[in-house]
């Protein structure tokens, strides 16, 4: 049936009396003929005028419909489909029963209480039925009419997932589950409701003509917080000296009186050790095992008392060291005495940077001359550039150099022979911005050498000089460097001499990567430093000192649902425990998130999907859906009077004989 959007403009229709008044009003005009005599002229009568009709009907009938046909297209019609009678069977009463499935459900006996529910609740309410699970993700949906067997039978299979709730998921999909047909929707929503998940979320439900009805499960009515939970929030596996490894792990007490649980530590399938842990109220505790190192590759660290919540009461971890990370060299081919000095001094710094144990450097000059050669795949994190002169040019190294730092690499650049020669490669290789003045020599020989100049206040290397640290750097002799001058914008200069010229370039790469270019070179003829206890710690300070990005070498500890990896080498963390993928060993623990007992109260809930359900607000939201199955007939309206309108125009066009001309009639 055609009904109106605006049926006021319908009162326009009576405009079509002018068309009406026109034709009533029209009067024919007599043609004058010139005529030489009246002799043959035979009289008539002279019509009747007391009643006038309209001429030319049709065109009056044209011009009537063109008007009610305009007068409809201002009223918007839109046209609305009869209801079939399987529609009509449709329409009304649907309600929905969203479980959560986050892992706190698995807690308080959360999960079993809301499966009780949710199976009398199949059975008691009327109309139909619909069912949704809900965790990070929609993991399961059943819109309403589905048969209640098989609803029953999937609220009995439901299992409770390892990843981090997420109530807005459920809040943003619900609406789209009920039949826009419905008369009455309604939301019934079972969760412990966690505040960690629920605390973001918002929704106006019953703007969308939703109402929503909170069930409570897992915890008391009114509780604002759950009790008897314990968490084993960390655990770490590191070196405890030569052949013994230690377990170092956090035990988490949520509840507000102290208490005393057992801890195991198993490895291999069996228990190795326990210990009691005494918990402060509301606090955390340290605990450590002790084991022989690469007897096991990886243990498990576990709570043995029960508490409320299992999912959270244990860890595993690797006992198994990082891999190393690596370094290597570029230098020339012929190496001289300084090269080789220098690359010796270096080799020791950076390999004796590390403590033997879980942080380690090793030297891979295999992929280090692989890079060199163009090798994108080459795994080495520090890059040391010695001896920077015409082979690096010649070798056309430039752009591999580049491509390291922006890829995340450090590299540590030396001059060569002669200085002017490095300056003009780095400024040509865009590497830093600056210029080159002269090399400052001759210290040796007046036995006044060039110091470095006190640390800036704020400086990164400040924490690390400080006290008898401080006076060795301080005292360091550098016998002849580079004088730079103008440095350009991006350049960090941490150290410089005593009259404020630069001994250090720093520079950040966008990828995360580092450039650091010292003026002089790392051996007894360039300055006194690889002799003295500051030069490792400034060496290592200048690459990674400041680096917030720099690669953690534990093994990645990722929560369910994380991925590591990139491209097709893609690992997904589904559940917790500890797992190899391909060259990389990862351990997945379970969301922290989740152990958290506090639960949202009932008066903030009700905030978070729109407050009270209201009629009226229902209604004008009903009406809104009722548009969307309206088809607008405004276009054909238009075509029609558009045509009409090219009708009256051509009907209404004199006719060529009708044209005076202006000629006479003779006899």
């Amino acid at each position: 049936m055609i009904e109106f959007a605006q049926p006021a403009a319908l009162w326009t229709a009576l405009a079509v009396g002018l068309p009406i008044l026109a034709h009533m009003a029209y009067r024919q005009v007599t043609r004058k003929h010139p005529f030489p005599s009246l002799r043959f002229i035979r009289p008539s009568r002279i019509p009747r005028t007391g009643r006038k009709k309209p001429s030319d009907l049709f065109l009056l009938l044209l011009r009537i419909l063109l008007f009610l046909i305009l007068s409809a297209l201002l009223a918007d019609p839109y046209w609305i489909p009869e209801s079939s009678p399987d529609t009509k069977n449709e329409v009304g009463k649907e309600t929905l029963l969203a479980i959560d499935v986050s892992p706190s459900m698995e807690g308080w006996n959360g999960l079993e209480e809301a499966r009780n529910l949710a199976l009398r609740l199949i059975d008691e309410e009327e109309g139909k039925v619909g069912l949704v699970a809900f965790g990070q993700n929609i993991l399961g949906e059943w819109k309403p009419g589905v048969d209640k067997k098989e609803l029953s039978e999937a609220v009995e299979g439901l299992s409770h997932d390892w990843k981090k709730g997420n109530a807005q998921i459920l809040l943003d999909r619900a609406t789209g589950l009920f039949s826009p047909s419905a008369t009455e929707k309604k939301l019934v929503i079972i969760s412990d409701f966690q505040q960690s998940d629920w605390q973001t979320a918002f929704r106006d439900l019953p703007e969308f003509g939703v109402k929503v009805d909170l069930r409570r499960v897992g915890a008391g009515e009114g509780q604002g917080k759950r009790s008897d939970n314990l968490s084993v929030v960390e655990a770490r596996a590191v070196p405890a000296g030569p052949g013994k490894v230690r377990v170092w792990t956090v035990i988490r007490n949520w509840d507000d009186e102290a208490k005393t649980v057992p801890l195991a530590l198993s490895a291999g399938g069996e228990i190795r050790q326990r210990q009691e842990v005494a918990l402060p109220r509301l606090g955390s505790a340290q605990a450590q095992f002790v084991l022989k190192a690469d007897d096991f590759s990886g243990a498990s660290v576990e709570l043995e008392s029960g508490d409320s919540f299992a999912l959270d009461d244990k860890r595993d971890l690797w006992l198994k060291s990082p891999p190393a990370r690596r370094f290597g060299f570029w230098m020339p081919e012929d190496e001289d005495a300084e090269t080789q000095e220098e690359r010796d001094f270096l080799k020791t710094a950076v390999a004796s940077a590390g403590d033997n144990g879980w942080n380690r450097w090793d030297w891979a000059q295999d992929q280090a001359d692989g890079l060199r050669l163009g090798d994108e795949q080459s795994s080495i994190e520090l890059l040391l550039v010695i001896g920077l002169g015409d082979w690096f040019e010649e070798q056309e190294l430039g752009p591999a150099l580049q491509g390291f730092v922006e890829g995340g690499g450090t590299a540590i650049l030396t001059p060569g022979q002669p200085f002017v020669k490095t300056a003009s490669i780095i400024r040509d290789a865009d590497l830093f911005p600056f210029k080159f003045l002269r090399v400052a020599g001759g210290a040796v020989r007046l036995g006044n050498p060039f110091r470095i100049k006190a640390l800036e206040e704020g400086s990164f290397l400040t924490a690390v000089f400080d006290g008898k640290a401080a006076r060795d750097l301080y005292l360091s002799a550098i016998h002849r460097f580079g004088i730079i001058q103008q440095v350009g914008e991006g350049v960090d200069v941490p150290i410089r001499d005593r009259e404020g010229r630069p001994l250090a370039l720093v520079r950040n790469l966008d990828g995360g990567g580092r450039i650091v270019f010292l003026p002089f070179r790392m051996n007894t003829s360039w300055t006194d430093l690889p002799l003295r206890n500051s030069f490792l710690p400034l060496l290592m300070e200048l690459s990674f000192g400041d680096r917030k990005t720099m690669p953690s070498k534990a093994w990645p500890v990722l929560e369910p649902g994380g991925i590591w990896g990139e491209g097709e080498q893609v690992f997904k963390a589904v559940e917790p425990g500890v797992f190899r993928f391909e060259d990389q060993w990862l351990e997945v623990v379970p969301s922290l998130a989740e152990s958290i007992p506090e639960v949202l109260a009932s008066d903030e809930l009700l905030q978070s999907v729109g407050g009270e359900f209201s009629s009226s607000r229902a209604s004008s939201r009903a009406e809104e859906f009722g548009k969307e199955e309206q088809e607008p007939l405004w276009l054909w309206f238009a075509i029609v009077a558009a045509s009409l309108l090219i009708i009256e125009m051509i009907w209404s066009c004199p006719t060529r004989g009708g044209i005076t001309k202006g000629d006479s009639t003779h006899a």
